[in-house]
């Protein structure tokens, strides 16, 4: 004898798996993020090896991109939905029109520890800003984070920018186009710092490092304005875990250096010798506006945003 369910019974059985279905798609939708090799993204990297992700139902890939400028466009075309870059490519990138927000600080600079210096070779006897000018000098990206702070250094000290010739260095190269003569000094950041002062390709001028002000954001991770609004459930769990990858690495430095190391992909004497970066989440309109007033000074900017307007809280 053949039953049959009762029409209302089936109706939300129906409904039930519908909303099953909507679930597990939910869970499973990928979210690729990409990160230049630089360790300021070490708690996305943390939280993917660790499972911080995937415990708040996140489907993570991270995706290596060799240029930064590289990420905003990435971002709009959806290749990825999450870019970790530096605030003045993505400010360029809003300024030239694209609709970007940030969804977190993946780090912030302390003037107190070193990270980042101006090298000189010692034939060329650099000690001052005022020292720089008719000189060749290295920056690892023209238009990029460093060559930006050393211009507000100059601009600060008096020197015009302009009377110094940029040169664009990969910063595993810098020491060897130092010693080499094809430039007179450099900005890098550890651990090329102290591999080219232990090589006597160069020495440090001082100043750069303790007269840059801390406390504004090295990187950031953007996204598309229209993605954030449609997808703030998964931004919120995705600040979580950067969150408690941040406190995993203060008491777990050892394993927390293995994930960097992952991603990160440089030998392991040259991982063991680089600073641990001051990982954060929370993202500032101080600290956005930082940039915006630098890159107003130099002229790189047509109209600087309401910060406010880019992140998203």
């Amino acid at each position: 004898m053949k039953t049959f369910m009762n029409p209302k019974r089936l109706r939300s059985v129906f409904l039930a798996l519908l909303l099953l279905g909507s679930a597990a798609a939910q869970a499973q939708k990928k979210i690729v993020i990409g990160y230049t090799a630089v360790p300021d993204f070490a708690a996305a990297f943390i939280a993917k090896e660790r499972g911080f992700f995937e415990k708040r139902k996140l489907n993570v890939e991270l995706q290596l991109i060799t240029l930064t400028s590289s990420i905003p466009p990435a971002v709009i075309s959806d290749s990825i939905q999450i870019g970790g870059t530096t605030p003045p490519v993505l400010l360029q990138a809003v300024d030239s029109g694209l609709d970007l927000v940030t969804l977190a600080s993946g780090s912030t600079y302390d003037n107190t520890k070193g990270y980042v210096n101006i090298v000189a070779r010692p034939a060329a006897a650099i000690k001052t800003a005022q020292d720089l000018v008719g000189k060749k000098f290295g920056v690892p990206g023209l238009g990029g984070t460093l060559h930006v702070l050393v211009r507000r250094w100059l601009i600060d000290k008096g020197v015009d920018p302009k009377r110094v010739t940029f040169i664009e260095v990969p910063l595993p190269q810098i020491g060897d186009v130092l010693k080499g003569g094809s430039i007179d000094a450099a900005v890098t950041a550890e651990p090329f710092v102290g591999r080219i002062v232990q090589t006597q390709a160069g020495t440090i001028v001082p100043g750069f490092s303790t007269d840059t002000p801390s406390g504004f954001a090295n990187v950031v991770y953007t996204s598309t304005r229209k993605w954030a609004t449609a997808n703030g459930p998964e931004v919120k769990a995705f600040r979580e875990a950067l969150a408690e990858a941040i406190a995993f690495s203060i008491s777990n430095r050892d394993e927390a250096y293995a994930a960097l190391g992952k991603y990160f992909k440089v030998p392991p004497p040259v991982l063991k010798a680089t600073p641990w970066p001051n990982l954060v989440v929370d993202l500032s309109d101080a600290q956005m506006r930082f940039w915006t007033d630098t890159m107003r000074n130099q002229d790189m900017l047509k109209k600087p945003p309401m910060v406010s307007s880019l992140i998203v809280k």
